[in-house]
């Protein structure tokens, strides 16, 4: 397989986990299927376009190469009907939205380079390419953004740790293996931020004792 071959196959797959995750998040908001759909193609599709918008890289990929579109509707309409026959577990939408953001941030920071951008760039297209979709789909079910959340759980910073793998190697390590492990590393780092509750340091002034984040999350409900 060809380098872009393997890039449009991972490109193909983020859609539809990321499309697959939009559709999850509708659970319990009483949405109707095109509600359903329609918060899949967003969440899918919103990172690369802002990506591509603030890159000026003209025409955005989807109205090109239709297959992403209807990749994200098929997901939607897919995952709409098993849901309603086959329960799933609730951290299943963490688990696809970290490999949706493994892919997506990679391919961002791949086609950033592709383009002749600095390192600097490269990481931050990495990162809006790989959160942007699924803070559009958390706004509009009316959660807080993962990349908001309280507790130092994080989300960008493994975007941001693999895109500057990816950087940092570049050149030295073959490229399909280099966006495997980029990948492969973001995933892990967000899985541990999931289920081994790794987190960074949050801002504290000096004398103010800071609520834990269960208690935050009371004062919300």
């Amino acid at each position: 397989m060809q380098y872009e071959e393997f890039i449009y196959l991972a490109e193909i797959i983020g859609v539809a986990v990321f499309a697959v995750t939009g559709a999850l998040a509708a659970q319990g908001k009483r949405m109707d299927i095109l509600g359903v759909v329609v918060l899949a193609i967003v969440t899918s599709l919103g990172g690369g376009t802002l990506r591509d918008l603030t890159l000026n890289a003209h025409p955005v990929g989807w109205i090109v190469d239709t297959s992403y579109l209807w990749t994200a509707i098929f997901s939607a309409v897919g995952a709409f009907i098993l849901c309603r026959y086959v329960a799933y577990p609730r951290r299943a939408l963490l688990v696809l939205d970290a490999m949706g953001l493994a892919l997506f941030a990679i391919l961002g920071a791949q086609k950033a380079l592709a383009l002749g951008h600095s390192g600097l760039i490269v990481v931050m297209m990495a990162m809006i390419t790989g959160t942007a979709g699924g803070m559009i789909r958390d706004i509009l079910t009316r959660e807080i953004p993962l990349i908001l959340h309280r507790g130092g759980e994080i989300y960008a910073t493994c975007a941001m740790a693999g895109a500057i793998f990816f950087v940092s190697f570049h050149g030295l390590i073959e490229e399909r293996l280099l966006a495997l492990i980029s990948m492969g590393l973001i995933f892990a780092t967000r899985m541990a931020a999931v289920f081994a509750d790794l987190r960074l340091p949050e801002f504290i002034v000096a004398g103010h004792r800071l609520e834990s984040a269960r208690s935050a999350r009371d004062k919300e409900k």
